[in-house]
């Protein structure tokens, strides 16, 4: 999310990997099950560290296998109902929820099992998130609001789901009290592959869309 797209941008440049205050569902998570679908990268900033866009806090759940082109969501068919749908929809939720957690307390724990490798904005996210706090540092602001969490597509057990929100406007502060990078608030959007793995749903593709 933002904080994987916009914190991983703006971040790229200002912290290694501080991916956790602003990237959002943005509206990012890596370990893939043996049957996970291989690693789908999207054209979409770092992980969710609203505040350092290298890994601004951006949830960015993430679309899913489809060999189309690399960085890129593939969208299939009409978009799917029933309880199943139901549930990916409140995972893609709980995971943006989770992700504005972490970029309020530095805690990832909870945002690993939800995701594989392939999720590559999700992956950035994390590290930005885990770099700054494990450094003394923080992000405030960049949270995901007003979140829009729909499921558009299925195709082979893929779930496609486009999340759009607010990521408020945050900054990124080093051990010292130092704001080594900020950024405003903005609607996102991104794009995320949904995929139950071992009976439990992951993210394995996604990013910020364009």
């Amino acid at each position: 999310m933002r904080c994987a797209a916009g914190l991983t941008n703006r971040r790229s440049a200002t912290r290694a990997v501080a991916v956790v205050a602003g990237v959002v569902l943005g509206l990012s998570l890596t370990a893939c099950g043996g049957d996970s679908p291989q690693p789908t990268t999207m054209d979409t900033p770092t992980a969710k560290s609203t505040p350092t866009k290298s890994a601004t806090p951006t949830p960015t759940p993430s679309p899913s296998a489809s060999p189309a082109k690399s960085g890129r969501v593939e969208t299939f068919g009409p978009a799917p109902t029933g309880p199943e749908a139901a549930a990916v929809r409140a995972f893609v939720t709980r995971y943006v929820s989770t992700v504005n957690k972490a970029i309020e307390n530095g805690d990832v724990s909870r945002l690993r099992p939800m995701y594989t490798s392939g999720c590559l904005d999700c992956v950035q996210l994390v590290a930005s998130i885990r770099s700054t706090y494990s450094g003394g540092g923080k992000f405030v602001g960049g949270l995901y609001t007003q979140n829009h969490v729909e499921v558009f597509s299925e195709s082979g057990g893929t779930y496609m789901v486009r999340v759009r929100s607010l990521s408020t406007a945050w900054k990124q502060y080093n051990s010292s009290g130092t704001v080594t990078n900020q950024g405003p608030a903005e609607r996102v959007t991104y794009s995320y592959g949904v995929r139950k793995i071992s009976g439990n749903w992951q993210l394995t593709a996604g990013g910020k869309s364009q």
